[in-house]
């Protein structure tokens, strides 16, 4: 497919990213899971000890949302939180929340993998390197035109 517009592959790649997210979640929902609640369950297990505004910021979430994603892993037994840095409140995966994220992963993964089974390894190798470099120009500061 040939791209008219800037706009039109913009808006294929939004339309690519919900699409994964639906099949993620319904991959998730049966772990008591969603996308949301995975990615910061994901990133206390890589940083165990982060803040909640550690955590938005990795997992792409405003700390108001992180808070409210934190309060259900913690009803789910999932995750423990303390106030072991002053006001900073830390928060840790449970024996469960282990077990969990990692049923979750291998879920995330099939699922991901699943959608690329049908592609040439060459692509997503090149897909790959292209993402990585188009979130690296939008990450970085813009410049006047």
């Amino acid at each position: 497919m040939t791209y008219s517009s800037a706009v039109e592959f913009g808006l294929n790649l939004k339309q690519a990213q919900h699409l994964l997210g639906l099949r993620i979640d319904d991959a998730l929902r049966p772990l008591g899971l969603s996308l949301g609640l995975w990615r910061v369950l994901r990133e206390i297990g890589r940083t165990p000890g982060a803040s909640a505004s550690e955590l938005g910021r990795t997992s792409f979430h405003t700390p108001q949302t992180v808070g409210g994603l934190l309060q259900r892993l913690q009803d789910q037994q999932l995750v423990e939180r303390s106030s072991a840095r002053g006001r900073i409140v830390e928060n840790h995966l449970t024996r469960q929340g282990k077990k969990v994220l990692g049923q979750a992963t291998a879920a995330v993964d099939e699922v991901i993998g699943g959608s690329l089974a049908h592609l040439d390894a060459a692509h997503i190798e090149q897909a790959g390197r292209f993402l990585t470099e188009y979130i690296a120009a939008l990450t970085s500061p813009q410049r006047d035109s």
